[in-house]
C-alpha cells in the first residue's frame, strides 16, 4: 500500500461522484495539483467536514497508486474558511484566480512557488477589492511561473528596447512582442509600449504591492496583452470570467 502523504492545499473545484463521495482538485504545496476522490465525503462529519468546498485552504491527507488516476483522500483539515470570500465581488474574483491557476497546471507537474503565489492572491482578495493592476500582476506572475513567461522589455527579435511612443505588435499565434521593423507577417495586435515597463514591474513585484499601482489610460492595453497571452494556455474558456460580469455589472 502507497504511504500515506500531507501537505497543505487549496481546493480549486470539485464534483459529486454517486451518492456520497466527491470527487476534488486540489493544488498542493508540495505535490503540484491532485485530483482525488473522497468517499462517503458528503455526509462527513470529521474527515471531510466543510472542508472541500472551492477556494479553501486545507491541510489533505492522501495515498496515491503509481497506476492510479485518482488519490485515495484520506481526510482535508480546514485550515482557512471561504467566509472572507463569500460577498459575491469577491467570490468572483477568487474564482478568476483559482481557475487559471487550475487550467495553466498539469497534474503531476510541481510548479515551484505557484502554491504560494494562489495562496498570497487569496489573501489579498480577502483584504480588500481586486484592482486592476493586481489582477495584471497575478497573470503575469502565473504565467512565469508556469514556464510561459513574456519577454515586456525589449523586441522578442533584435532585442532593441522600446522606443517612447512606438507600439509594440503582439503576435496572436505566438505571444511574442515585436518593434515595427521586425513584426514580419503574422497577425499582431499593436499594443502601447509604454504599458510594458509598467506590466514588467508587475512581473517581480509583490502582490500587496501591486494593489495600488497604477495603470490609468494604459489599462486596457495592459488587459488586452495579458488577455492574449493567457488564451495561448487556455483548454477552454474560463467559467469565472462571466461570473464576473455579471457580478460586477450588477454592482
Amino acid at each position: 500500500m502507497p504511504e500515506s502523504r500531507s501537505s497543505r492545499a487549496i481546493v480549486l473545484r470539485w464534483r459529486a461522484y454517486g451518492e456520497s463521495d466527491k470527487i476534488a482538485t486540489l493544488l498542493t504545496e508540495e505535490f503540484g495539483k491532485l485530483t482525488g476522490i473522497a468517499k462517503g465525503a458528503k455526509n462527513s462529519r470529521r474527515r471531510f467536514a466543510n472542508s472541500l468546498e472551492p477556494l479553501a485552504r486545507v491541510r489533505v491527507r492522501f495515498r496515491q497508486k503509481p497506476t492510479a488516476n485518482l488519490a485515495f483522500l484520506e481526510s482535508a483539515e480546514l485550515l482557512t474558511s471561504t467566509a472572507a470570500l463569500s460577498d459575491p465581488p469577491r467570490f468572483a474574483y477568487a474564482s478568476y484566480l483559482a481557475e487559471l491557476a487550475d487550467q495553466l497546471t498539469l497534474e503531476d507537474d510541481p510548479v515551484p512557488g505557484l502554491y504560494a503565489l494562489l495562496d498570497e492572491a487569496l489573501q489579498e482578495v480577502e483584504r480588500g477589492p481586486a484592482t486592476t493592476a493586481f489582477l495584471r500582476a497575478f497573470e503575469l506572475q502565473l504565467l512565469t511561473r508556469a514556464g510561459f513567461e513574456p519577454q515586456l522589455e525589449c523586441c522578442a527579435r533584435c532585442e532593441r528596447t522600446w522606443d517612447s511612443g512606438e507600439p509594440a505588435h503582439l503576435s496572436v499565434s505566438h505571444g511574442t512582442l515585436a518593434c515595427g521593423r521586425c513584426r514580419g507577417q503574422d497577425a499582431a495586435v499593436a499594443i502601447d509600449a509604454a504599458v510594458l515597463p509598467l506590466l514588467a514591474d508587475l512581473k517581480r513585484m509583490p502582490l500587496a504591492a501591486c494593489r495600488d499601482h497604477a495603470l490609468g489610460p494604459l489599462a486596457r492595453d495592459a488587459a488586452q496583452l495579458t488577455g492574449r497571452l493567457l488564451a495561448l494556455h487556455l483548454a477552454r474558456p474560463l467559467r469565472s470570467v462571466k461570473l464576473i460580469e455579471q457580478v460586477v455589472g450588477a454592482s
